[in-house]
């Protein structure tokens, strides 16, 4: 899916520079299929692809502490995550609901469809924080921290 969206986006890149700079004729749409086609490869790669490890994180303060207060860490940081992307689920349902009867400016795209990639992302966030304290609380737990 990512590698379909990144050579879409790249498509309509190379179709808008083409029609502007060789055939001096700007073209406005080839604009908003890569930035959709952005929304999906950054909220579709975000949590799917892309394990936790091979994120950027910060954690200069969180190497200080032992294993064991890194795991408590770990567990409240995972939770928090959790908790917090469970909450927007609904909401975030009820607008792309609300999106029904909208379409994109130039393209027509279903407005469902342009903001259905961050629906996915948020319960692909869940399920993995959910893994993620499952590993946590069992034995074999220094592994995940």
């Amino acid at each position: 899916m990512s590698v379909v969206a990144f050579a879409v986006m790249f498509a309509g890149f190379v179709i808008g520079i083409v029609a502007r700079y060789v055939f001096n004729a700007p073209i406005s749409w080839t604009n908003e299929l890569c930035v959709v086609a952005y929304v999906w490869i950054v909220f579709w790669t975000s949590d799917i692809l892309i394990k936790e490890r091979q994120h950027i994180v910060f954690d200069v303060i969180y190497g200080l502490f032992p294993p064991r207060s890194r795991r408590v860490l770990a567990i409240f940081v995972t939770l928090s995550l959790a908790v917090v992307f469970l909450a927007a689920l609904p909401g975030t349902f009820d607008y792309i609901l609300f999106l029904r009867n909208r379409h994109s400016t130039l393209l027509h795209l279903p407005m469902q469809f342009v903001f259905g990639s961050f629906l996915i992302f948020l319960v692909a966030l869940v399920v993995s924080a959910l893994r993620r304290l499952w590993q946590l609380l069992r034995p074999g737990w220094e592994q995940h921290i």
